[in-house]
């Protein structure tokens, strides 16, 4: 009886949501007739991103999987929670996401600065060397793992060549050991995505406004005192939207681990990301990988935040 009613309590509440989220937007229809050009985008994301999340939220309170011939979903609350907590390979999975999220983020914010403040001057070299570095952007991140497994391949890999040319031993490879492993993927990410971020700080850098320089040079202000005080306050926002952005797709990774290095050598590489595939997708124990993933929307969710109102607090 305590089951059935959990089960009917979250199918009610379930229910009341999308009856008050249609009421609202019926209501917002007709006092506003334009509001139906929204519609479509309406449409898109109440069946692309609310319906699913209301969908996991649900099947992370049921023992679900698909492997059960009868389909069978038995009601078990947060017992899907509290088994994510207590599971090693969720505590190492988390820490290391959290490695390769802030080694990623940190390297690419700072490479991205550099290489805009660099590349920033019009000049005919400049313009050709920011499309030449726009390169890796466009290549899938599939692709772009299985062509460093091949860079980073002890045998006949070009860079454990010229590694073991100065005398460095490489044993299994860059992605064999388990204290280059993290290091030599997360160097796959920085090479693909730190010209998007070049990019964005080229553009905030051009948008920035020519009088306070002017003013600070009349001062006798130097270039590395304008830069402190005034490129780097002005750029604010332009980071706010740089570190959300990359914050949120460091979290996603998972193409690159899995063409690269599958979470090994042992657990050195698997991310939460690449956990919840391998529990829904291997062992599909969907009930499972749906709580783990609710908790990796969480975890992004709420560092999201609390840089927002850090950085809100400082007055973009």
């Amino acid at each position: 009886m305590p089951v059935q009613a959990g089960i009917h309590s979250i199918e009610k509440s379930g229910a009341t949501l999308i009856q008050t989220f249609t009421q609202t937007i019926i209501k917002k229809f007709k006092a506003d007739p334009y509001f139906w050009l929204l519609l479509p985008l309406l449409l898109y994301i109440v069946i692309i991103a609310i319906y699913p999340l209301f969908f996991s939220f649900r099947i992370s309170l049921f023992n679900y999987r698909l492997t059960d011939p009868n389909q069978t979903q038995t009601f078990v609350g947060l017992e899907n929670y509290i088994r994510a907590f207590k599971d090693p390979t969720v505590l190492i999975s988390i820490k290391n996401t959290l490695v390769y999220v802030v080694g990623t983020v940190t390297v690419e914010l700072l490479l991205g600065l550099g290489l805009a403040l660099l590349f920033s001057p019009e000049t005919k070299l400049a313009q050709f060397v920011r499309s030449f570095l726009l390169i890796p952007m466009a290549l899938p991140p599939l692709v772009v793992g299985l062509i460093w497994k091949s860079l980073y391949n002890a045998d006949f890999g070009v860079i454990p060549y010229y590694l073991k040319q100065l005398g460095i031993n490489v044993g299994r490879g860059p992605l064999g050991e388990l204290s280059t492993a993290m290091p030599a993927v997360m160097l796959i990410d920085v090479w693909q995505w730190t010209p998007l971020l070049m990019i964005i700080f080229l553009a905030g850098l051009k948008s920035l406004p020519q009088e306070p320089y002017e003013a600070a040079y009349v001062d006798g202000s130097s270039r590395w005192q304008s830069f402190i005080y005034l490129t780097l306050p002005l750029m604010k926002p332009t980071f706010l939207i740089a570190f959300l952005l990359r914050t949120v797709q460091s979290f996603k990774v998972f193409d690159t681990i899995y063409s690269t290095t599958a979470g090994g050598p042992g657990q050195a590489t698997t991310v939460l990301n690449y956990h919840i595939y391998t529990v829904g997708l291997t062992f599909f124990d969907m009930g499972y990988a749906s709580a783990l993933a609710n908790i990796l929307l969480v975890m992004v969710t709420v560092l999201s935040i609390i840089y927002i109102l850090v950085m809100t607090r400082r007055q973009l």
